[in-house]
């Protein structure tokens, strides 16, 4: 049986890098850089998978600005570029390479991306508004 989409590990070879450790949090849990893109609103495996097929020197760059917008509550700024090129050795060589299953589609979600799933959502939810009308009217009559 195949796993759907939503619950697969996407890229395994990027394992390594999106459970790296990028710092401990002020209560002494390590953030992992999984924890990092998703808290920024970011798809971890796509923005890893992304990192993964730029050079090193771009990946630890790109990986330092995304690594600036984290939200701190300590007064000394992390030297983000030192950070990132640590993190960055953890990337497979030569690009990611999909899992069985998300080959062409590095989001993993038959390729609707996030918007897909709220869409999605939102027509459910109208479907269920229109039933509920229809039976109302049913109910009192006014539909035959």
């Amino acid at each position: 049986m195949t796993m759907r989409a939503g619950f697969n590990l996407h890229h395994s070879d990027l394992q390594e890098f999106l459970f790296a450790p990028i710092w401990d949090e002020r209560n002494g849990t390590p953030l992992s850089i999984l924890s990092a893109l998703a808290r920024l609103g970011m798809d971890p495996w796509g923005e890893a998978a992304r990192l993964a097929d730029m050079p090193r020197a771009a990946a630890a760059s790109a990986l330092a600005v995304i690594l600036a917008k984290l939200p701190r509550n300590e007064p000394e700024v992390p030297n983000y570029a030192k950070i990132s090129q640590h993190l960055v050795q953890f990337l497979p060589e030569g690009g990611s390479k999909p899992s069985d299953g998300t080959v062409g589609n590095r989001s993993g979600n038959g390729g609707m991306g996030a918007a897909g799933n709220i869409i999605s959502v939102q027509n459910i939810g109208l479907i269920l508004a229109l039933a509920a009308v229809l039976v109302t009217l049913q109910v009192n009559g006014w539909l035959l």
